[in-house]
C-alpha cells in the first residue's frame, strides 16, 4: 500500500500538513521511503561588501596560543 503525507522537516522533527498518519500498533514494522524535496529560495539582496568596516578590529595577537587556564577549561 502506498500512502502520500505531506509534511515539513523542520530540524530534525517532522511536522505534518493535514492529516497525520496513524501510529503504527503491535510494534509492526513499517518499511518507509522518505522523499525531501528542497524549495529554492530567492536570494533578495545581497549584503555589501565591507559592511561592518571598522566595527571590528582583530588584535594583534588574535592567533596566539591560549593562556594555560583557558587550555585547562578545554580538557575538564
Amino acid at each position: 500500500m502506498l500512502q502520500t503525507y505531506k509534511a515539513t522537516l523542520n530540524g530534525n522533527q517532522l511536522e505534518w500538513s493535514g492529516e497525520i498518519p496513524e501510529v503504527v500498533q503491535n510494534h509492526e514494522s513499517v518499511r518507509v521511503i522518505v522523499t525531501i524535496l528542497e524549495e529554492e529560495t530567492t536570494v533578495k539582496d545581497l549584503r555589501p561588501f565591507g559592511l561592518s568596516k571598522n566595527d571590528f578590529i582583530v588584535p594583534e595577537d588574535f592567533d596566539a596560543p591560549l593562556p594555560e587556564e583557558v587550555l585547562a577549561d578545554f580538557e575538564s
